[in-house]
């Protein structure tokens, strides 16, 4: 057991006494390869999407087609967007009104405060 400790004593040792330096992983040409892939796959990756983006089918080569007639659901449509901008309005309404006494309420309180400041000055 004790030529095993020191043993391992020995060469805790000389491995603290050595100098070392710290070396890159990859060799820098490698590192500028890499780097130089990455540009060469995002070039072509944007040439993808420009050429993409140039040939893609507008809407005036598509031919129109006529929609068939929906008076029924165009009522409905109406309806149900006046209907909504009612509500709308009565809720603006609501929170103007919440608002304005959520302001009078804080003046109370700030009076509230007030006034119990000056009946503890006086006492």
């Amino acid at each position: 057991m004790a030529d095993f400790l020191r043993l391992r004593r020995a060469s805790a040792r000389s491995v603290t006494r050595g100098t070392y330096a710290l070396r890159p992983v990859r060799s820098s040409a490698m590192r500028v390869a890499t780097w130089m892939s990455v540009c060469v796959a995002c070039a072509a990756a944007g040439a993808a999407a420009m050429h993409g983006y140039a040939t893609r089918v507008t809407s005036d080569s598509m031919p129109c087609a006529a929609v068939p007639s929906h008076d029924g659901l165009d009522d409905a449509l109406a309806r149900t967007q006046l209907a909504l901008r009612q509500e709308a309005a009565s809720r603006a309404s609501v929170q103007r009104s919440a608002d304005a006494l959520t302001a009078e309420v804080r003046e109370l309180q700030a009076h509230v405060l007030f006034l119990q400041a000056q009946s503890r000055s006086r006492r």
